[in-house]
C-alpha cells in the first residue's frame, strides 16, 4: 500500500511541475478560484452531497486551507440505493450520511488524471488509499475508466467532468462506496 500511495504522490507533483504540457495547462485553466466547498454547493447533480456537506457542518472542512479529494456520489446513486438511499438522506440518519461521506474522502488534490496515472504506475494495477474515515479504498482502470473499490465491496466509476477548487477536487461517482442496509 505504501508503494501505491507514494507512486500517487510522485504522479501528482510531477504533473504539478509539467508547465509546457498542453495537458497540464487545459487542467490549470479549470481550476475555480473558489473553494472546493463552494464548486460541491453549485454542482448540478450533487445536491444531496451539497446539502449533507452544509447540513452537517463539513462544508467547512472543505472551505479551510487543507486539500482534499472528495469521491462524491451524484445524486442518481443515492437514488438507485432505493428505500435505503431515501432513508439515508432523512434527517434522522445524518450521521449515518456524514459516516458514509467519510469514506468517500481522501486527503489531497488529486485529479482524476493524477489517480489514472498512478494505477497505469502501480505493478498490480491498483492504487489504495485511506479515507478519512479510516477504511481503505482501491482504484483500479479497465481502458479509459476508473473504478473505485471499498473494503467491503461496494464499486462505483468516475461518472462526469472532475470540479476543481482552489482548495480540492470533487470526483462525480456513479455510485456509493459503502454497502447501505436495505439494499
Amino acid at each position: 500500500m505504501n508503494r501505491a500511495l507514494v507512486a500517487l504522490a510522485a504522479t501528482a507533483l510531477a504533473l504539478q511541475g509539467c508547465s509546457g504540457d498542453e495537458a497540464a495547462k487545459d487542467e490549470a485553466a479549470e481550476v475555480s478560484a473558489e473553494t472546493l466547498a463552494s464548486v460541491i454547493m453549485e454542482a448540478d447533480g450533487l445536491s444531496t452531497v451539497a446539502g449533507v456537506l452544509g447540513e452537517a457542518g463539513l462544508a467547512e472542512v472543505f472551505d479551510g486551507a487543507a486539500s482534499y479529494t472528495l469521491l462524491a456520489p451524484q445524486d442518481a446513486a443515492f437514488e438507485a440505493l432505493g428505500q435505503a438511499g431515501e432513508e439515508l438522506r432523512s434527517p434522522e440518519q445524518r450521521p449515518a450520511m456524514v459516516a458514509v461521506l467519510r469514506d468517500h474522502i481522501v486527503p489531497g488534490y488529486l485529479t482524476p488524471q493524477d489517480i489514472a496515472n498512478a494505477v497505469e504506475a502501480a505493478d498490480d494495477g491498483g492504487v489504495e488509499m485511506r479515507t478519512m474515515g479510516g477504511h481503505v479504498v482501491t482504484f483500479t482502470g479497465e481502458g479509459e475508466a476508473i473504478t473505485v473499490t471499498a473494503e467491503d465491496g461496494a464499486t462505483a466509476r468516475f461518472a462526469g467532468e472532475a470540479l476543481r477548487g482552489s482548495n480540492g477536487v470533487a470526483i462525480p461517482l456513479d455510485g456509493v462506496l459503502r454497502e447501505v442496509e436495505g439494499e
